[in-house]
């Protein structure tokens, strides 16, 4: 009987140890692709909190990297019963679990301030877009709201009644469009609404990444 229920909580640390090795690498491999993705990049080197926000991929790389250790840690602990990897594997939990918690809370911070600045420098150049005179409106061109609107296929902040007249900056146009710059055209959808689902999109998946480990551990 005693042997039986040994065995069982072997078998359920393992199991339970492999979903964190899972996540693990979940986690890394988000961090990573969050790290080359020229989109992401561009869009965080325009934030205001380019240092920052690397420093953060740096801290998620190595979360998902410090999972997957100790994850390998708890199965070879609960494979051979030893003594000294699974207390390692438990210290190794503890740190991990306010680790988590500080970096799932960074993450939330961080995704309202890089939303709030990236909209508040595309107000501040459709602004000057709009205030100067309208024989140079469509000629001149601004190298952050022309890379926000062909990137992310949108127009304006709102829309396209953003921009003054019947035409828009060329950088609204839809691609292979002859009428183009007129508004006709252009991409219809705003730039805030993509720029916030894009945001939410990424940062609640790093979110849900990384609160699933201690919510793992709670539960367990």
């Amino acid at each position: 009987m005693g042997r039986g229920c040994t065995t069982f909580l072997v078998v359920a640390l393992m199991t339970f140890n492999v979903m964190f090795l899972l996540i693990g690498a979940a986690i890394l491999c988000f961090a990573i692709y969050c790290y080359v993705d020229s989109l992401i990049q561009s869009a965080v080197s325009r934030s205001g909190h380019a240092d920052k926000m690397q420093n953060l991929l740096y801290a998620l790389i190595g979360l998902g990297l410090l999972t997957i250790v100790v994850a390998v840690f708890g199965c070879c602990g609960a494979y051979h019963e030893s003594r000294c990897l699974l207390g390692t594997y438990s210290i190794c939990l503890t740190i991990m679990f306010g680790v988590e918690i500080a970096t799932g809370a960074l993450c939330l911070v961080f995704k309202v301030e890089t939303e709030k600045r990236i909209i508040q420098a595309l107000e501040n150049i459709i602004m000057q877009f709009r205030n100067e005179p309208a024989d140079e409106d469509f000629n001149k061109s601004d190298s952050y709201r022309d890379w926000i609107q062909k990137s992310l296929h949108c127009c304006g902040i709102n829309g396209v009644d953003d921009y003054p007249g019947s035409n828009v900056p060329s950088s609204c146009c839809i691609p292979k469009h002859q009428t183009c710059p007129d508004k006709s055209a252009s991409y219809s959808i705003g730039c805030r609404q993509v720029i916030n689902d894009l945001v939410e999109e990424k940062f609640l998946t790093a979110i849900s990444l990384i609160m699933s480990v201690p919510l793992s551990k709670i539960t367990f």
